[in-house]
């Protein structure tokens, strides 16, 4: 997604942002620290589901990748918040075995990055015309 048809949400940023939260996860995990559950399930705090809720739903709600993203990045969190949860719960190892690969999240994970990459070629195909 370019600057100008995202209102600063860039793919590279959206991505980049959504595999982070493996690192944060197995951060968490290491040092026991506590984890804010219900806001890591909420889809409408990071960056890009603040453009998701405005200026993506203004520009593209009709398109079907933008419907798309809008269920696999809601998935997305709800399974990250599973994760946070079972790290809260039972800790280092219960929690990284959570975010391995072949795992629901790293699955989630995945699905959001294809989701965004099939939106990105939308708008720059919008923009391009």
């Amino acid at each position: 997604m370019s600057d100008a048809a995202s209102g600063g949400v860039t793919l590279e940023r959206a991505v980049s942002a959504h595999r982070a939260w493996k690192a944060k996860l197995q951060s968490a995990a290491i040092s026991g620290t506590k984890l804010d559950v219900a806001t890591i399930r909420r889809d409408d705090c990071c960056d890009l589901g603040i453009w998701l809720q405005s200026d993506g739903r203004r520009l593209y709600a009709g398109r079907p990748e933008f419907s798309n993203l809008l269920e696999k990045h809601k998935s997305f969190h709800e399974v990250a918040s599973e994760a946070a949860n079972i790290i809260n719960a039972e800790g280092f190892e219960a929690g990284i075995t959570h975010l391995r690969g072949g795992s629901q999240f790293s699955y989630s994970t995945i699905e959001v990055v294809v989701a965004i990459t099939q939106l990105k070629a939308v708008v720059e195909g919008v923009n391009s015309q």
